[in-house]
This record gives structure tokens, sequence and C-alpha cells, in this order.
């Protein structure tokens, strides 16, 4: 008897959407159709796809802002409290051009016009002797954001460091000088840095005699000015005090602000040794927590944990006393005489010094000065007994550990 498969038509006379169904369709070897399997790899490795769509959106974010100095603290484009956007914008309403120079070839372009104002901030100190001495002079003034000693050398020369403003110094800082910069804003924040110079305003409190120190001083010739505080034209603080007036007087003096702040980019081979860190692109830190943070997290989700502890009764139960034999036998044996007196001395000095009440942790001579007290015998013959008495063979060991039980038998009865 003959059976008759029947077939469904051939592939060429299936219609196109037919034939990708049944490509679809298609079985593998684990028993799933392609489609199938693909989904499913998809969605057990869906928690790893969105860790590496988070890790390319941090670097991209990280590499478009690395190089823009919008987060350049004192920047005059960043917005947070640290940047210093908001005296930039007002300068530019009052009609001030503020140019953000991006080397100091371009700061030195910038500055061949007429009338023209350079502030420099470096606190990474970027820039050697030879490249201030290149932009010094070029502007008709110049403002140094809390300088180096190596910036006043070569740009303010009588402007000298006094060192840090102390943390004590709350109060707000008084102009007291005849600069009408500092007399226009009256008070500004404390902190940062000090200095001297042929004119210093804002003096700190508590000075002695001799030429004061302040947060802003001047040349004779008012062409370079120092600001020892950069806080006072950030944005989180330039609404305080008189801030504002003091920066925008200072910055705005002239038609055009050179906003200059070095980079890694002005480092010349010439300059002196550099921390390796702030060569780094700013979005490193953030990074390597965050990862540091995914590292944790997969470790507690992947660690595997300690159950608790189960406990097994023990074939064999062995009486302390048959614990102690055993040991007294192996001292006897290896002839460690020296051993065994040194382990009694130290167990009776334990008991003793439960029996009388008195700390472990008690020094030797005042468990003896107790069981001297409690018994009634001389110190000097307990401190032989328990301190200064050394058995030397077998006998005068058995002999001394039966004083030491004595001992401890008349101080517990008593």
């Amino acid at each position: 008897m003959s059976s008759v498969i029947q077939s469904g038509p051939p592939a060429h006379e299936l219609p196109p959407k037919k034939i990708e169904q049944e490509a679809g369709n298609e079985i593998m070897g684990d028993g799933g159709s392609a489609r199938s399997t693909v989904l499913d790899r998809l969605t057990r490795a869906r928690g790893w796809i969105a860790l590496g769509v988070l890790l390319g959106i941090v670097v991209v974010i990280g590499v478009v802002f690395a190089g823009s100095g919008a987060q350049d603290p004192l920047s005059p484009d960043n917005a947070a409290p640290e940047g210093a956007r908001a005296v930039a914008e007002v300068l530019r309403d009052e009609g001030v051009e503020v140019v953000r120079a991006e080397s100091l070839e371009d700061a030195i372009d910038r500055l061949e016009g007429p009338d023209d104002t350079l502030l420099l901030h470096d606190p990474n100190t970027w820039l050697t002797a030879g490249q201030l001495g290149n932009i010094g002079g070029l502007a008709d003034r110049t403002v140094l954001i809390e300088p180096s000693l190596g910036m006043l050398t070569q740009l303010a020369n009588g402007i000298r460091s006094a060192g840090v403003v102390p943390a004590d110094v709350e109060e707000p800082l008084q102009a007291a000088c005849a600069d009408p910069d500092a007399r226009a804003a009256a008070a500004v924040s404390p902190g940062g840095l000090s200095y001297r110079g042929a004119v210093t305003c804002f003096p700190l409190p508590g000075g002695e005699g001799g030429r004061p120190a302040g947060v802003f001083a001047t040349t004779a010739d008012a062409r370079v000015a120092v600001l020892g505080n950069g806080d006072i034209i950030s944005n989180g603080f330039i609404d305080e005090q008189g801030n504002a007036a003091l920066a925008l007087r200072v910055l705005g003096s002239t038609s055009t602000l050179v906003w200059y702040q070095p980079t890694e980019n002005d480092l010349a081979i010439s300059s002196g040794p550099v921390d390796p860190l702030s060569l780094l692109p700013d979005f490193v830190n953030p990074l390597m927590i965050w990862l540091l943070i995914t590292a944790l997290l997969a470790i507690l989700w992947r660690g595997r944990r300690l159950g608790p502890l189960v406990t097994e009764p023990l074939p064999v139960v062995v009486r302390s006393a048959e614990t102690a034999a055993g040991r007294a036998r192996l001292y006897q044996d290896a002839g460690s005489v020296d051993h065994a007196v040194q382990t009694l001395r130290a167990a009776t000095l334990n008991r003793l010094a439960s029996a009388l009440r008195i700390p472990p942790s008690s020094s030797r001579a005042t468990v003896v000065a107790a069981a001297a007290q409690k018994t009634g015998r001389e110190f000097g013959d307990l401190d032989q007994l328990l301190n200064s008495y050394s058995p030397r063979s077998d006998a005068q060991l058995v002999q001394w550990s039966q004083e030491l039980e004595k001992l401890e038998q008349e101080i517990r009865r008593s």
C-alpha cells in the first residue's frame, strides 16, 4: 500500500512576505527559530546593553565638554556656582566685548587693540616665566586672579604675596584704601590669598603695623591689579557684599576684556614638574567613580553569600583533664621544663586575678600585692614564688606546682 505525502508549494511560488516568514521560522539547533533565539539572547543581555549605552553617553558628554572650558572654575562660559558667566554676561550687556582666549597665541593676538584688559587666571601654573614675559605689558590693564609668585615677579612689579587668608575671617572685608574701584565696592567677601602692593585694599583684620595685607592690590600706576579671592567674581558669590561692583569696575574699565585661562595645551617643554593627574580630562574622575560604583554593585549582585554556621556533633568527646595530661606528657618527653614553667605561671596568675577580683590584664606586681594582702604573707615571698623561682628539674617542677596549688586553695578559702 502506498501513501501520498502532500507538500506545500515551491518556494518560488510563495509571495515575498511569506518567504520572509518562513525564513524567520527556520528551526535552529536548539529547537527554536532564528528570530526567537536572537530575541532570547538580546533579552538576557539587556542589562549589559543598557550598561554599555550609559557608558557611551557618559564618554560622549565628557569628550564634548572636556575641551570647551564650560566646566572650568571662573570660566566665562560656566554657569555653575564656581563659574563666572554672570559677570561676563553683565559686562557684555554694558557694551564690553568679552573675548575668551583659547591659547597663549590667541591671547597675544587679541591684545593688539588700543583699549583692552587682560584677565589671567592660571591656578595650575601652566605658563613659564618666558611665556608670561611674552604676554606681559601687552594690555592697557592686567588683572591677575590668585597669581603665583612667578606671575607676580613677571607681571606685577611691586606686589608680593602675603599668604592665605585665615579660615576664621568670616566678616566682610572693608575697602580701607583710596582706590576708586575698591571704594565703590565698600566691602567684599573674605577668602583666598592676600597680597601687598603699592595700593592695598580690603586688608585683613588684626594686622599689626607695617604694610597691611589685603585681597586686592594694584601697582603704583594701577595698570596691574591683583585679586586674591577668585570667588568674588564667581556666580555663587557675585551677589554678596560689593563683589559685583568691584568685579564690574575692575574688569569693565576698557572696551575689550580678553579672558585667558591657560590649559595643558599651553604647557611648554621647559616648564617644571606638573601633577600628572591635572593632565587628565575633566570627565575622568566622575567616570572612574561611576565605574567603581558599578563594579561594587556587580560584586554584590554576583558574589556568593555564605550561609549560617552549621553545627555538627563530634564523634569523640575529649575531657579537659585528659588534654592537660597529654600536654604534660609531651612537655616531659621533650624535656621542656622552661615551657611548662611559663605555662603554669601564666595560668596561675590568671586564676589568682579572677579569685582576687582584679582585672586579668593587671600586672604581675598587682596580683602579687593583692595575694599578699589576702593571705597575710610577705610580698617578697609571694613574688619569689610566682615570678622569680624557676625550677630546673622535674622534681622541682612538681614541688613548685604543689606550692602554687596550695596558694590558690588558701586564697579561695579565705
